[in-house]
C-alpha cells in the first residue's frame, strides 16, 4: 500500500471546555431550617449557579464558600418582614463587607402566614421600611421589593392582588429606594412565566398588563414609580423571581412529572436568561422533604443530606446554557452541545438532560426531536470549506439542515443527512461552506427521529496531498473503520471517504495522522 504525508492546513486551537457556564443572575433557595449549609452542595452548585438565599438575614451554617469568586456562591440575606433581626443582619453584613451586594425584603406579604407569606398590609410593610432602608443605605445595598404572588387571600381588609399592593405601598412611600421589582410564580407553563417576569409590569400586551389602559389610571403610584425610574436610569427597574418551578398539578394540559418539570424549567430558564428585563431568578428548591422523583418533582438534590448527589433535575439546572451571546467559538473548539445561545420550544423542545454516554465527562446532552434547533455561535478565519462534526448518536439518518444568520446571508439554508450511528455515541461529520466573520448557526433537525448530540465542533476541511515523504500513515479507504484515540467512531468523513477532520485515528487497525 503506497505511503503518504497527509497534511491540512487548519487553524489550530487548543481549548478544553468548561462544563458548566456560570450565570450570575442563577440562583437557588436553600432551607436551612431542614439542613445547615455546608460547603458540599455548594461544590456541586457553584459551577453554574451564582447565588442563594435561605429567607433570612444570615447563614446559619458554617459553610466557607459563600461569598464573591469563582469557586463561590453569593448570599442574598433577606428581611422577609417587619419584625427581621436586624442586630443580627447587621452583624452578618459586618463580617462579609463587601461580599453582599443585594438585600431582599419582605417574603410574600400579599399572602397569609398558612402558605408561606408574610401577611403584611402595605401600611406594614410602610411602617417597616425606615429599617430596611437604613440597613441598606449603610452597607451600600441594593434594594429588592417585597416578593408578592397571585392570592387570593385577604390580608387585613381585602385581597391584595400584586397591582394593588405595590400601588398603595408607593403611595405610602414614594420615596422608597426600591431598585429592583421582585415576583414569585409556580405556574407550570413557561409562558405564564415569561408573562410575569417580563411582560406583566412592563407593557400593555394583554388586558391584564399594568401599561394597558384598564390599569394604567387604576394604579398611579406604581405607574408612577416605574416611569420616573425610568427616567433616571433609561430603563424600568429590572425583576428578581425568587422562587418559581411548576407546582399547580394538572391543569391547563400540563400533567405533572418529572420529564415536564425538567422541560419547562429549561424553557423557564432559557426565556429568564435571554431577557434584559431580568436581574436574577432562584429556582425553588434545592433541598426539599420530598424524593425527587415524587410531585413535585423540583428537587435540585437527591435527599435532603450534606453528602447528596444533585438529582437529574438538579444536574440540568446547574449545567445548561447561561445563553451567553457575547461567547463565539473559534475553529478547533469544542462547543458543549448544551451551550447553546438560543433553542427552539414548545412540542418542537430541545430537549436537554443527563449525558448517557458512558465514560463521557460531558455533564448533559441535548435531544434534537424532530423540527427541534439549537443555535451555536462561531467566527471563522477566512471564507472555505468547514467540517462540522457532531459527537451525536441516532438510530436513523438524519436528514439536517443548518440555517446561517450572518453577514447578511439571513436564513441561508445547507443541507446535510447525518449518518446513523446505530443507537452508539460517535462522530458524525458533514462539510459546509461558510463565508469567513462571526455567525450564528442554527441546527436543525429535519427528521422524523431524535438525535442525541453532546458536543460539536467546527474546523478547515481536510485535503490529503502526497508529498512524496514524511510517512505518517496511510490514508485510510473508503472500507476502513476510523477511530479517535478515546475510541469515538468516525461514522461519515467529510466531502470523501479518504477525508478526516485534524488528529490523529486508528483506521483499519493503522494510525493515521491528519495535519
Amino acid at each position: 500500500m503506497r505511503q503518504f504525508f497527509i497534511k491540512v492546513l487548519v487553524l489550530l486551537v487548543v481549548a478544553t471546555p468548561a462544563l458548566a457556564q456560570r450565570s450570575a443572575k442563577r440562583g437557588i433557595c436553600w432551607d436551612e431550617r431542614t439542613q445547615p449549609l455546608t460547603d458540599a452542595p455548594i461544590q456541586k452548585m457553584a459551577p453554574g449557579v451564582g447565588w442563594l438565599y435561605n429567607w433570612g438575614p444570615s447563614v446559619t451554617g458554617t459553610p466557607t464558600l459563600v461569598g464573591q469568586g469563582a469557586d463561590k456562591m453569593a448570599f442574598l440575606p433577606m428581611c422577609w418582614n417587619g419584625g427581621f433581626d436586624e442586630t443580627l443582619l447587621r452583624q452578618y453584613l459586618t463580617a462579609h463587607a463587601g461580599e453582599v451586594t443585594h438585600l431582599l425584603t419582605f417574603n410574600e406579604p400579599n399572602l397569609t402566614w398558612n402558605v408561606g407569606g408574610s401577611q403584611m398590609t402595605p401600611q406594614q410593610a410602610a411602617d417597616a421600611w425606615p429599617q430596611v432602608k437604613q440597613v441598606a443605605q449603610d452597607f451600600g445595598l441594593k434594594i429588592v421589593a417585597p416578593a408578592l404572588n397571585f392570592t387570593g387571600d385577604k390580608v387585613g381588609d381585602r385581597v391584595w392582588e400584586p397591582f394593588a399592593w405595590y400601588d398603595e405601598f408607593f403611595r405610602l412611600v414614594p420615596d422608597a429606594g426600591i431598585d429592583y421589582l421582585c415576583f414569585h410564580s409556580y405556574m407550570n407553563w413557561y409562558s405564564a412565566v415569561n408573562w410575569v417576569a417580563t411582560e406583566y409590569f412592563y407593557t400593555d400586551r394583554e388586558p391584564d398588563d399594568l401599561f394597558h389602559a384598564n390599569n394604567k389610571t387604576k394604579y398611579p403610584y406604581l405607574v408612577k414609580y416605574l416611569e420616573d425610574y425610568k427616567a433616571a436610569h433609561g430603563q424600568f427597574p429590572r425583576m428578581f423571581l425568587t422562587e418559581f418551578c411548576a407546582w399547580e398539578g394538572n391543569k391547563d394540559g400540563y400533567t405533572s412529572t418529572l420529564d415536564a418539570q425538567i422541560d419547562q424549567m429549561t424553557q423557564k430558564v432559557q426565556k429568564l436568561e435571554q431577557s434584559e428585563l431580568v436581574a436574577g431568578y432562584a429556582w425553588f428548591m434545592a433541598n426539599t422533604s420530598q424524593s425527587p422523583t415524587a410531585y413535585p418533582y423540583n428537587s435540585v438534590f437527591q435527599s435532603n443530606t450534606p453528602d447528596s448527589e444533585l438529582s437529574t433535575l438538579g444536574q440540568v439546572y446547574v449545567h445548561m446554557s447561561t445563553f451567553d451571546t457575547g461567547r463565539y467559538y473559534a475553529v478547533g473548539e469544542e462547543i458543549l452541545a448544551k451551550d447553546y445561545v438560543d433553542a427552539s420550544m414548545d412540542s418542537q423542545q430541545a430537549r436537554v438532560r443527563p449525558n448517557s454516554e458512558p465514560g463521557s465527562s460531558v455533564p448533559l446532552q441535548v435531544e434534537w426531536q424532530q423540527s427541534a434547533w439549537t443555535a451555536y455561535q462561531v467566527t471563522l478565519p477566512a471564507d472555505g470549506t468547514y467540517t462540522l462534526t457532531l459527537h451525536m448518536k441516532s438510530e436513523a439518518d438524519a436528514p439536517f439542515r443548518i440555517y446561517e444568520n450572518a453577514l447578511g446571508a439571513a436564513n441561508k439554508r445547507l443541507d446535510a443527512t447525518l449518518s446513523s450511528t446505530n443507537g452508539q455515541w460517535a462522530d458524525v461529520a458533514t462539510d459546509v461552506t461558510l463565508p469567513r466573520g462571526q455567525h450564528t448557526l442554527l441546527l436543525y433537525n429535519m427528521g422524523a427521529s431524535s438525535i442525541f448530540v453532546n458536543s460539536l465542533r467546527f474546523s478547515e476541511a481536510t485535503g490529503i496531498r502526497e508529498t512524496g515523504s514524511s510517512t505518517v500513515g496511510d490514508i485510510p479507504s473508503e472500507r476502513d473503520a476510523c477511530y479517535t484515540l478515546d475510541g469515538r467512531k468516525i461514522v461519515n468523513r467529510p466531502s470523501a471517504n479518504s477525508q478526516l477532520p485534524r488528529g490523529v485515528y486508528i483506521c483499519g487497525g493503522r494510525k493515521v495522522v491528519v495535519r
